[in-house]
């Protein structure tokens, strides 16, 4: 088992022109339908879809 910590971080433009690409689609696979909804009703959408994309990677 390895243990560690470290940090992920993500370009939330290439989360956005990714979603302008491929729409639902992409959403659909990566995105729970509740992570979906909550991200759907933040003003900064893009934004919130990178952070739940990081934390997924991590």
């Amino acid at each position: 088992m390895i243990i560690g910590i470290g940090n992920d971080m993500i370009d939330i433009r290439r989360v956005e022109r990714t979603i302008e690409r491929y729409g639902e689609r992409f959403l659909e696979r990566v995105f729970t339908p509740a992570e979906r909804q909550k991200s759907d009703a933040r003003a900064e959408r893009a934004a919130s879809y990178a952070k739940r994309f990081a934390a997924k990677e991590a």
